[in-house]
């Protein structure tokens, strides 16, 4: 049998957990009560079977849980058999993204303009591909801080006019997508 798992918690343990689906989820890790998700407490006990395996038990069912993998912001967990891929965001980082998204007309057009100057670290699409609302497109760093922009809208990937490593100025073009109707 396992033993017993205390979460440690602090008091600015606000997460926002973005499924694959892009299904959104804010989870508060509050010190001495229960986690609220979504705005609802959810009595949860953890209990740690082996590195990186959980038993869980939820609304009087058990669940085993591992952790596959975490890469930066990213994880890959797997529940009772089923896969969940998962982008992680702490609430500093869930502000930015509001604030880099909101008050631009050239987003409106379906365009990827760079919220910000900076530098590409990562574009996680190639032209012709499908992307969904939400989706990750590039991952941009400006001020020492990654930024995961997203697309607008459901659509195709019609020209990617940047490089990885390559330095980029407030609202030079990125990316153009062709909406389409889903």
């Amino acid at each position: 049998m396992g033993t017993s798992y205390k979460y440690k918690r602090d008091a600015s343990r606000l997460f926002i957990a973005v499924r694959d689906n892009g299904k959104r989820y804010k989870i508060y890790i509050p010190r001495e009560s229960n986690p609220v998700i979504d705005g609802n407490e959810k009595e949860i006990d953890f209990i740690e079977q082996d590195d990186f395996q959980y038993t869980f038990n939820f609304n009087d069912k058990q669940f085993y849980c591992e952790l596959v993998s975490r890469d930066q912001n990213k994880a890959v967990v797997i529940v009772n058999g089923v896969e969940y891929k998962f982008s992680l965001e702490s609430i500093f980082s869930y502000v930015r993204r509001g604030m880099i998204s909101t008050g631009d007309d050239k987003n409106s057009a379906n365009n990827i303009v760079a919220p910000m100057p900076g530098k590409i670290i990562e574009i996680c699409l190639h032209e012709g591909d499908l992307v969904n609302a939400g989706e990750p497109v590039l991952t941009l760093e400006a001020m020492k801080m990654q930024n995961e922009i997203t697309a607008d809208c459901d659509g195709v990937i019609q020209k990617i006019r940047v490089n990885e490593g390559q330095s980029v100025m407030k609202d030079e073009l990125l990316v153009e997508i062709q909406s389409i109707d889903v």
